[in-house]
């Protein structure tokens, strides 16, 4: 008998890096590369767990567009 594959829901977020990290790229939680400017991505709940630890990332809940 097959197993029916959970679906997890996805969380939209806004991700940027903070001013001090300058110019330079992050990549984390196979997503990137971020950069001063914000990217709105989606996510599944571990990789926004991820963002949201990364002291180098603003992480915030995007707007639903």
């Amino acid at each position: 008998m097959a197993k029916a594959k959970a679906t997890q829901a996805s969380v939209r977020l806004s991700v940027r890096t903070v001013a001090t990290h300058g110019a330079l790229t992050r990549y984390r939680a196979g997503l990137g590369p971020f950069t001063r400017e914000p990217q709105v991505v989606e996510v599944t709940p571990e990789q926004a767990e991820a963002l949201r630890a990364d002291p180098v990332l603003v992480v915030t809940e995007a707007e639903k567009g």
